[in-house]
Parts: structure tokens; sequence; C-alpha cells
């Protein structure tokens, strides 16, 4: 009898761990489901969810000719942060008047400010932003800025791709005020 109840209890202590693991499941995160964007991007054009999204990769020489009316953002990838942070291009960022997000980097002073240059630094590290973004006021007097982090600090796919949604959302959300005035 005494042999029994000394089975049973880590049984009872192995069902309980077992139910509430299965209990956790994963969220469910939100997609864009807004209107359709065409989004410039340095680097490789990231997988989302999203089939209303369209990218079209850009080199640094487009972006200097400041031929990107015809986008509603642009998204600059981590493999071109260093060059991205160059002076040259400081101008580019805070007077093209479309949001610029600038990925695994948890600011955008480095790339609004010509005196900082990109860093390990200023790259993302959990607890930080995995994506900066900036946008000029048509005024050019006020500098929007936005930070973007990961669900949980984790970098997992989902996550990423969860966080392109939400700067999806402030494209759209950078567009209406725009076209609002």
């Amino acid at each position: 009898m005494l042999k029994s109840k000394y089975l049973v209890i880590p049984f009872i202590i192995s069902l309980f761990v077992a139910l509430s693991a299965c209990s956790h499941t994963s969220p469910e995160f939100e997609i864009y489901e807004g209107k359709s964007l065409s989004i410039a991007v340095i680097g490789t054009s990231p997988l989302v969810k999203e089939s209303q999204v369209k990218f079209n990769e850009i080199s640094f020489d487009e972006l200097l000719n400041n031929n990107l009316m015809s986008y509603d953002a642009v998204l600059i990838m981590k493999e071109h942060l260093n060059q991205a942070s160059e002076s040259q291009y400081a101008d580019v960022y805070l007077n093209s008047g479309i949001p610029f997000f600038f990925l695994s980097a948890k600011a955008h002073i480095p790339f609004t400010s010509k005196d900082e240059k990109y860093s390990d630094f200023w790259g993302w590290s959990s607890g930080e932003n995995y994506a900066a973004g900036v946008l000029i006021s048509e005024e050019g007097d006020t500098l929007k800025s936005w930070g973007f982090g990961l669900y949980n600090d984790e970098k997992k796919e989902a996550h990423i791709q969860e966080m392109y949604s939400r700067i999806f959302k402030t494209v759209e959300n950078s567009y209406n005020d725009k076209h609002k005035k």
C-alpha cells in the first residue's frame, strides 16, 4: 500500500506538468489587412503573409536618385545597415516624405545623424527593438520615429512576420495621416 502511494504522487505531478504545458498555445497574430502597399527594399525582400504588400528591391544609387515617390515605404535590411548609415544617405531619410525602416537596428540614430555610424551597439539584442522607423513631417520640422520589438523578445519567423504586419499598419497609418491634411 505504501509503495503505491509513492507511485501515485509522481504520476499526479507529471500529469499536472503535461497538462499545463499543453494549455500554453502560441498566440494568434493579426496580419495586415489594409490597402495594397508598394515597398522598396534594399536587400532581400522579406517573406510575409500579406499578399497585398508588394516589394521591389532597389539599390543605394536609386535611393540617392530620390525616385521613391512611387513607394509607400522603404525597408533597409540588416546586411545593408553599415552602408545605410553613411552620411550621404541621412538627407534622403530626412527629406523623402515616406517612412524608412531599418531591420535589426534598435534605433534610427545612426541613419539620421551624419555624425553617428552603425555598429554592433545599434544592432538588435533581446529586450531591444528589432526594427526602427522614421518619417519627417511634411513641414520638415518634426521627426516621427517608431520602434518595433519581437513577441517575447524571441527571434522566431512567426514573431518577425508579426512585426512586419505592424510595420505595414504603421505605413498605412502614416499614408492616411499625410492625406488627411
